[in-house]
């Protein structure tokens, strides 16, 4: 017997309104942070406004700018949207539930889950960790968030896959997969931002790329689990 029943709405809330709502809203609140940000990179502090090619997105939620100018604005839009990005965690308690028909698929998408959850958790924490206030926590929490990622990925693409969830759905999660792990490898054994400016730009422009690909690869996921979710629904 089980303690609570969850309906088709609620679930269907949180594995495909959430991670479809989530990723526009944070891009939305980035371009808006961005407007705000006064100016100054890690080489630069004259720089005037925020560069995509020089700056890092955590840059935004900085109590102060690289130019040492306050930054109110910027740092309440994106702080307040990474925060918020956390309730995407709640989504993978439901995920697992769309494979309960098949053992193996559904062990596959419990695994994801179960590391997916710290790393989206972690990627909340840079809301609440300003790189200029709390530099050690920051660049933890940001680093680990995409290891972590990288196999609850693989997991879940794998549970997907076994349950013949349409090619489309899946293609930009391999894609974000491959890149993600060149992302993590490049941040582990390459990443020199301070060196030059050449190796800023790389550093910068490939975070905005791994960023942009995770988020559609999340709305993309919740159009598998919506597959899923209607496949359960007619099995049923």
């Amino acid at each position: 017997m089980t303690l609570f029943q969850i309906d088709e709405n609620t679930q269907n809330f949180w594995v495909v309104t959430i991670p479809r709502t989530l990723p526009v809203l944070f891009l939305g609140c980035v371009f808006v942070s961005i407007q705000f940000y006064p100016g100054g990179n890690l080489l630069d502090r004259d720089q005037l406004g925020f560069d995509l090619t020089k700056n890092f997105l955590s840059e935004l939620g900085g109590y102060e700018s690289q130019s040492g100018q306050q930054n109110f604005l910027s740092a309440f839009f994106f702080n307040s949207s990474v925060f918020i990005f956390g309730l995407l965690g709640v989504t993978f308690f439901f995920v697992p539930k769309l494979f309960r028909s098949e053992r193996v698929s559904y062990l596959l998408a419990l695994c994801g889950a179960i590391i997916m959850v710290p790393g989206i958790i972690m990627f909340a924490l840079v809301g609440v960790t300003p790189h200029d206030l709390y530099r050690d926590e920051h660049i933890f929490v940001a680093m680990n968030a995409f290891r972590c990622i990288v196999p609850s990925t693989l997991f879940l693409l794998l549970a997907m896959h076994r349950e013949s969830v349409p090619l489309q759905f899946l293609a930009v999660g391999w894609v974000f997969l491959a890149v993600n792990i060149c992302y993590v490898a490049f941040q582990a054994g390459f990443e020199d931002p301070t060196s030059s400016i050449a190796s800023l730009t790389v550093s910068a422009i490939f975070q905005k790329v791994i960023i942009l690909l995770a988020m559609i690869n999340i709305i993309s996921f919740s159009k598998a689990f919506e597959y899923l979710s209607k496949k359960k629904e007619k099995m049923a």
